[in-house]
């Protein structure tokens, strides 16, 4: 009897550390998925952050140097996170992201002005090229660093690739040259 009833004790405390081995793997992941949307939004506002700065120093419109404070405050919130290892402020700032990126056709308006103030170089070329409002948006998310993939998943657009073969041609890209994003990133200044 002694025996059975340390057999169940043994069988409950061995189910008792795999829960828990289990849940302690759920939270490793979760924190490594975190710790990897965290990584490829710093990338993206590392590129951006330099010339974010430049920018609101000069700026006249009001709305795009708010939306460049807003940017900027989020970048230093961001590298404070990181640096100090605060997961919770980390958290905060992407949670601000998620809310900024939220919904795609204002996302890519304010995109549009950022560049339009930031590119006039990247954004004289693709007006000279008569790209539509929302193919300069397209063309914008591809400068920030974004691929066709995920540009077509952001913007729910399933005809994605019909269009930036539309684009490819009004820019004069043929067939063979490079990709949208390597052109576009090209005429970065």
């Amino acid at each position: 009897m002694t025996t059975v009833i340390i057999g169940i004790l043994a069988a409950v405390l061995l189910g008792v550390v795999i829960a828990i081995i289990l849940g302690q793997r759920h939270i490793i992941k979760e924190l490594e998925d975190k710790d990897r949307k965290l990584t490829e939004w710093i990338e993206v506002i590392r590129r951006e952050r330099p010339s974010l700065i430049t920018m609101a120093q000069h700026l006249e419109d009001d709305e795009t140097r708010q939306l460049l404070r807003h940017r900027y405050n989020l970048i230093r919130e961001l590298l404070a996170a990181g640096v100090s290892h605060d997961f919770e402020r980390r958290d905060a700032v992407l949670d601000e992201v998620d809310r900024t990126v939220a919904d795609p056709a204002e996302f890519m308006r304010q995109i549009r002005l950022i560049y339009g103030r930031m590119q006039p170089v990247l954004m004289a070329r693709l007006e000279e090229g008569g790209l539509t409002e929302r193919e300069i948006e397209i063309c914008c998310l591809y400068a920030l660093g974004l691929n066709g993939k995920t540009i077509q998943q952001y913007t729910h657009d399933g005809r994605h690739f019909q269009n930036v073969s539309v684009i490819r041609r009004k820019l004069g890209l043929g067939e063979h040259d490079k990709n949208i994003d390597g052109f576009i990133r090209s005429l970065l200044k």
